[in-house]
């Protein structure tokens, strides 16, 4: 059926007109269309193989609450296929100790490099994390609760770089990716001298260099590192204290470029690794005023301290570091309790605190388990933490090595990003490079490891303000993501590999936008828009029950929430939220049941905003039985909008006049009271699944669509 139709003031009449057939009565007003292109594939998946969520570490004692087989069950109602296991430790500058059972670098002392067992024994229930007590970066991406060794004011410890990024690992010299040392102040200072107390081994050669730009931690704005008038210095050991420039120069950031190692270990070391890299006990930044040295950081052992950035920390550490504040299910429970549904689990390997051996160590412990395993991320979040691409390259193939040696079938990828928009940039490079992904894709196919490079990951928290109207949000959240992806293969990411969101949701800091409905439609969109973008693969983050709370960057608004889809309320009793309907929408109606291949098509909307953004979104799938499958946004907060389903099929445009099952989710189902942090944070009311309808045939696919609302519309097979 042809449809022929006008647009008059944003709503659509027309006729069907088919030959030789009486001419029916006007089809009814819509506010817009959507086209579906039936003749084009954009990406092909097999059903919820593709649509997975991530677990992580709880707090101390929450592992037993969380894995409960009734929780489990609830869990798993959501629909979601894989599962991909997060690492916390990672994030919090720790050692992961996956296994309790194992042995040190020195056994007798208890302490040295971690390498876990491979023998399995009993299921350990959980495991833990070490802090390192070498340890370079103030902050980190987990509790950040720690704090840098270089400015502690304890003459005792020391910061040390990682052995494993030593030219005795790497092959490679030490000066073409050196370490470094930043210190980031909260305005700038008059500085012209450093003073070190150097650790054991110490650096022969350096230079100091301050930053050009604005914000040295997220360099978008053109900066770069320029040398000090005094840049480079022979470092002698000991005490030392040198001039960088004739008089004082107001620098905010400054950086150490440590270039050449003393290659020398502590009296009675036995260890290669203790004499590989950097280490400094104590690092004083300042001004000479008269004769004597004026020192502008504050040594503290806490957050308070001068802000420390370190290209990369020793995971050297101790029995006595265990942190028992949060906890990682072990692998046992994972997969017994039934939540992997028998597909293979992603597993982690950590690249910037782990060790090769004991990476090489957790493939043995799997496969003795017959757990399927086929995929491994290695790292999480290296650019959050300041890495340089490089140097995570480098232990990224390590790593990679180590654990192929055990399972050449085995798939690698990274490196796990975290959110940063625009961009994921690093500090320019020699040749001016700024892309992370260019810089780390150069690194391997420099060295002809691309072969090692079997999938490309990324998180998805794309907004920071939890305040905000997420109006705005919503609009704009196709093109933030299509725009991101197209960087990166610009950037030199072949279009070939993979990609992977290891973890999505609206925010990466909580916020009651997440347990409202704008936040069940951002994760429900990611997912589609993703397979819609050709994404292999997404997991959504916040599969566990978990109970609101705030953060500092919702306490302007007073904004309690957080990313899951089911909540603990009074005593750890749970209840479905918004994203636990929206993912059942996505992995349970939208999508076919099993793994059977869909196929998706592109799909437009004409119904915009002011600012020419969809406000109406749809993704469009040819399901295995042979069924269309639509997945309807209204981004809308205030309106209802009809629209109607048209296909693009030779050329031709028609009414998708079909019979459809409708199951929609608004605020007649669904909205959230909020008590601002007191009893249980808030609670939803109403609370109701998605509700189910019918088009019949010759409604010529006219939808009605709530405001803020999902639907999805399926044809009959």
């Amino acid at each position: 059926m042809a449809l022929a139709g006008l647009v008059t003031t944003g709503v659509i009449f027309g006729v069907v007109v088919v030959p030789g057939v009486a001419e029916p009565g006007p089809l009814p007003a819509v506010d817009g269309t959507i086209q579906i292109d039936l003749g084009t594939a954009v990406n092909e998946f097999p059903g919820t193989r593709a649509l997975g969520a991530g677990v992580d570490g709880l707090e101390e004692g929450e592992i037993d609450k969380v894995w409960t087989p009734s929780n489990v069950q609830a869990m798993k109602a959501a629909g979601f296929g894989p599962i991909s296991y997060r690492l916390r430790t990672e994030l919090g500058v720790k050692a992961w100790h996956w296994n309790p059972r194992g042995t040190w670098s020195d056994p007798a002392a208890g302490q040295g490099y971690w390498v876990s067992s491979d023998e399995p024994r009993e299921d350990y229930k959980a495991s833990q994390g070490y802090r390192l007590p070498r340890r370079g970066n103030t902050i980190d991406q987990a509790k950040n609760d720690g704090y840098s060794r270089l400015t502690d004011g304890d003459p005792t410890t020391f910061w040390k770089s990682n052995p494993y990024l030593d030219s005795h690992f790497t092959g490679e010299a030490d000066d073409l990716n050196p370490q470094w040392i930043m210190a980031a102040f909260p305005h700038a200072f008059p500085i012209d001298t450093l003073k070190f107390d150097w650790g054991t081994p110490f650096a022969t050669g350096f230079k100091v260099q301050y930053w050009s730009g604005k914000d040295a931690h997220f360099p978008v704005d053109g900066g770069k590192w320029i040398d000090f008038p005094q840049s480079s210095h022979q470092g002698t050991g000991g005490t030392q204290t040198v001039r960088i420039a004739p008089k004082p120069m107001d620098v905010q950031y400054l950086r150490v470029v440590l270039t050449k190692d003393s290659n020398t270990a502590p009296a009675g070391s036995t260890d290669v690794r203790d004499k590989l890299g950097f280490a400094v006990r104590e690092l004083s930044i300042g001004q000479t005023v008269g004769g004597r040295f004026d020192d502008h950081v504050s040594h503290l052992p806490s957050q308070e301290q001068t802000e420390m950035w370190t290209s990369s920390t020793d995971p050297w550490h101790r029995a006595s570091d265990i942190d028992k504040h949060y906890e990682h299910a072990s692998f046992e429970r994972l997969f017994e309790s039934g939540i992997t549904n028998g597909q293979p689990m992603m597993v982690p390997a950590p690249a910037l605190y782990g060790v090769p051996e004991d990476t090489a160590a957790l493939v043995r412990y799997l496969k003795k388990r017959g757990y399927p395993v086929e995929r491994v991320e290695i790292g999480e979040e290296p650019d959050g933490q300041l890495a340089q691409p490089e140097h995570y390259g480098s232990l990224y193939l390590q790593m990679a090595r180590a654990m192929k040696e055990v399972d050449p079938n085995l798939e690698f990828g990274g490196p796990g990003y975290q959110t940063t928009l625009p961009e994921w940039v690093h500090w320019p490079d020699a040749n001016g490079e700024r892309s992370w992904t260019g810089r780390f894709v150069s690194y391997l196919r420099d060295r002809n490891a691309m072969e090692d490079f079997d999938f490309f990951s990324f998180e998805w928290y794309p907004f920071d303000d939890v305040c905000a109207d997420p109006s705005a949000p919503l609009a704009e959240h196709p093109k933030l993501l299509a725009d991101l992806l197209a960087r990166q293969e610009k950037a030199g990411l072949p279009p070939d590999i993979p990609k992977v969101i290891t973890e999505y949701g609206y925010s990466s800091f909580a916020g009651q936008v997440e347990v409202e409905l704008p936040g069940a439609m951002i994760n429900a969109e990611t997912a589609a828009m993703f397979l819609a973008l050709g994404g292999e693969t997404s997991y959504y983050y916040g599969l566990e029950p978990n109970w609101v709370f705030q953060e500092k960057e919702g306490k302007k608004c007073n904004s309690w929430g957080n990313l899951m889809m089911l909540q603990f309320y009074d005593e750890w009793r749970i209840r479905p939220l918004a994203a636990f309907q929206a993912a059942r929408l996505v992995n349970e109606y939208w999508v076919q049941d099993g793994d059977g291949l869909h196929t998706v098509h592109a799909a437009t909307s004409d119904i915009h905003n002011s600012k020419g953004e969809p406000l109406v979104t749809a993704y469009a799938l040819r399901r295995p039985d042979g069924s269309l499958g639509v997945l309807l946004f209204n981004k809308d907060p205030d309106r209802t909008l009809k629209v109607r389903l048209m296909q693009k099929t030779d050329g031709a445009h028609e009414v998708i006049d079909e019979q459809l099952r409708l199951d929609q989710y608004s605020a007649e189902q669904y909205d959230w009271h909020s008590t601002q942090g007191k009893g249980n944070g808030g609670h939803p009311e109403p609370n109701e699944p998605p509700a189910p309808s019918v088009i019949s045939t010759g409604e010529a696919a006219t939808i009605t669509l709530p405001p803020h609302s999902i639907s999805v519309a399926v044809t009959q097979p």
